[in-house]
């Protein structure tokens, strides 16, 4: 009798599920775990040329009969991925095959394809070195007194369907049943009958040819261990159908003298194993080359994060921080630096929105911009940011939008109101699409209609400010119309809380030093740093943007990402980082009730008032009256909280 050996026929999906597998569940657990394989015949039209164990994207789910379709023979393997190259490759492979192939003769019906996996994945880059380890025992002294196709009778094949239909896990791990008078009978029966020449063995190939495959080797030299001299065994080699009547035209029967075989052994009283360098080797696989270039970056992104998850952040929840669509005001200094942060933890949305040009002084400060984005005028910033976002990470969903924001103290002209209400109406719509709002623009007249519209639409708000060594952060509290004391504590301060003076034009009057970036270099990498980490924590937080704040730091809420202050101040000059807290303003111009009242009664009406007439918005919000109930009020006397050079 002649035998072939198996040869994996391992499918990309099981590659990129065990990626998936081991990202998400196993991380660091490199145990044994186990798979489902399986082989099918595929009858005469198709003639073999290896016999095929096949694993495949569905390997690692459980067990499940089949109700429809080819007959799939499963058997359940092992296997291990291992978390270094180093533990790989201490794996004795010959050893290993041998403890296997031991295991064959401790069961009492036996898992005739004892099949074994070791696997190294590099996942950075997708190359997978594995071994596929099948002991196959080598015997001899078969004599073969008898073979001929089989004629099959119709108990036969009624008992055949019966089992692949409604027994088939006799046939799962040991591809074999025992008949008696065409009857299915268990297999200790059989093998502690003194009568054996009354059954026989009903053996499912996974070979269509004249060789015969693993799973029948090792069953022979089972039987002949047990003492078994005489042996008849029905080969099924046929296509078979759960839905189709069985027809069998290349099927074998075999009557078998085992009286004087023998399983080999060696000098040393080891078992000799049939076709041992094959499964010996090493095989390498690289699937850089099948896979998609963006795809395999959003992996490599994805893998870094999740490598979080394994030891020193159980919690991280990526969905989160992946579904958070960010929309950043300002594409300079900070825009640029903070969405790179964003794309690193994991950011798959973010947005600009920017009304400046690329100068030839920006790209040594705004990272995602080169000398050929300043020429000819300058490219428009948001674009660029967005376009240059996409060149890092293909993966994300990243947008620009050159617009000028409505800003109070910038009049419009008749000209040039229906472009600023237009505007207008695009920018709320933009923040009603987004979760979280960066306001990193170069003036606080700027940041008043994004601050107005995330309290609106209860949108997480982070500003961020610059000055020549020191930095500011503020988070801005929960929608006024959100607020719960209960829940949320004392309502917490946007940037405008703090001020009695409305915002107003800023860009007048400005000498050179006002009007370039003048700052310590690498302030916006640590203001830019801060801020992203206080918004991937945020989203952590069971309130998210009314998480509430206290003025005594052990009292701060806290994730496993860290604390969430309400006021970052950072100072270059003596190495300093002080946390603050405030409340929110009742007459604030930005954030409280009267002016968002005043925006919904009729947005354009009190956009175009705000921008025309300096004074409205402390009329609006009431800061003009609260002054005056005051005794000693002297408006000569009121000055501007803002001690920063908000800068891009």
């Amino acid at each position: 009798m002649e035998f072939i050996h198996f040869s994996p026929q391992i499918d990309l999906g099981f590659w990129t599920t065990l990626a998936k597998k081991k990202i998400e569940e196993y991380k660091l657990d490199d145990a044994e775990h186990q798979l489902i394989s399986k082989y099918k015949i595929n009858g005469q039209k198709f003639k073999e040329k290896q016999s095929s164990l096949i694993l495949d994207i569905y390997s690692f789910q459980e067990q499940q009969n089949q109700d429809s379709g080819p007959l799939e023979i499963s058997n359940t393997i092992t296997f291990r991925n291992h978390n270094t190259i180093e533990s790989y490759y201490d794996i004795n492979p010959l050893q290993h095959l041998k403890s296997l192939a031991s295991k064959l003769f401790k069961n009492p019906k036996p898992n005739v394809v004892e099949a074994d996996i070791q696997i190294f994945a590099d996942l950075k880059k997708y190359i997978f070195h594995y071994r596929f380890y099948v002991p196959q025992h080598q015997i001899g002294g078969i004599i073969v007194e008898q073979k001929q196709l089989i004629n099959p009778s119709e108990d036969f094949k009624a008992t055949l369907h019966h089992v692949i239909t409604k027994q088939q896990d006799i046939l799962q791990n040991s591809p074999f049943y025992v008949i008696k008078q065409n009857q299915y009978v268990d297999f200790q029966e059989y093998l502690t009958s003194e009568a054996k020449d009354q059954y026989e063995i009903v053996y499912i190939d996974s070979f269509n040819q004249e060789k015969f495959g693993p799973g029948l080797q090792n069953l022979l030299a089972y039987l002949i261990l047990h003492k078994v001299q005489k042996v008849k065994v029905n080969v099924i080699k046929d296509f078979i159908s759960l839905n189709a009547p069985i027809d069998l035209k290349i099927s074998n029967q075999l009557s078998l003298d085992l009286t004087n075989a023998v399983v080999e052994k060696s000098a040393n009283d080891e078992f000799v194993l049939f076709a041992s360098d094959h499964y010996l080797k090493e095989i390498v696989i690289d699937l850089k080359g099948f896979m998609d270039e963006s795809r395999l970056a959003a992996q490599a992104v994805d893998l870094n994060i999740n490598l979080m998850k394994w030891r020193l952040l159980p919690q991280l929840d990526l969905e989160k921080i992946k579904s958070t669509k960010c929309l950043l005001f300002g594409a300079g200094t900070l825009g640029c630096q903070i969405a790179r942060n964003l794309i690193a933890w994991g950011v798959r949305d973010i947005t600009f929105v920017d009304n400046g040009k690329i100068s030839y002084s920006n790209p040594v400060r705004q990272t995602l911009y080169d000398f050929e984005d300043s020429k000819n005028g300058g490219k428009p910033k948001a674009e660029t940011a967005a376009i240059k976002l996409k060149q890092i990470f293909p993966d994300l969903n990243a947008q620009g939008f050159t617009l000028e924001i409505p800003m109070p103290g910038h009049y419009v002209t008749e000209q040039t109101i229906q472009r600023t209400l237009e505007n207008a109406q695009f920018i709320d719509e933009l923040v009603q699409k987004h979760d979280a709002i960066f306001l990193l623009t170069d003036s606080r007249e700027s940041r008043w209609f994004p601050t107005l519209l995330a309290n609106k639409y209860s949108k997480i708000c982070l500003a961020v400010a610059l000055g020549f060594d020191s930095f500011l952060i503020i988070r801005h509290g929960i929608s006024v119309r959100s607020y719960n004391p209960e829940i949320h504590g004392e309502r917490l301060a946007c940037y405008f809380c703090n001020d009695i003076q409305a915002p107003n034009n800023s860009m007048k009057d400005r000498t050179l030093d006002q009007q370039c970036t003048v700052t310590k270099p690498s302030l916006s990498f640590l203001a830019s740093g801060y801020s992203t980490e206080l918004l991937i924590s945020l989203i952590h937080s069971e309130y998210r943007e009314g998480t509430p704040a206290s003025d005594n730091q052990e009292l701060l809420t806290q994730t496993d990402l860290g604390i969430l202050p309400h006021f970052i101040r950072g100072q270059l000059s003596d190495y300093e980082v002080k946390l603050y807290y405030g409340r929110s303003f009742t007459n604030c111009v930005a954030c409280s009730l009267k002016i968002l009242e005043k925006y919904e009664e009729n947005p354009q009406e009190f956009l175009l008032k705000v921008l025309n007439q300096p004074d409205y918005l402390q009329d609006a919000s009431g800061i003009t009256e609260e002054l005056k109930n005051q005794k000693g009020y002297d408006e000569t006397q009121i000055v501007e909280f803002d001690d920063f050079a908000i800068i891009q």
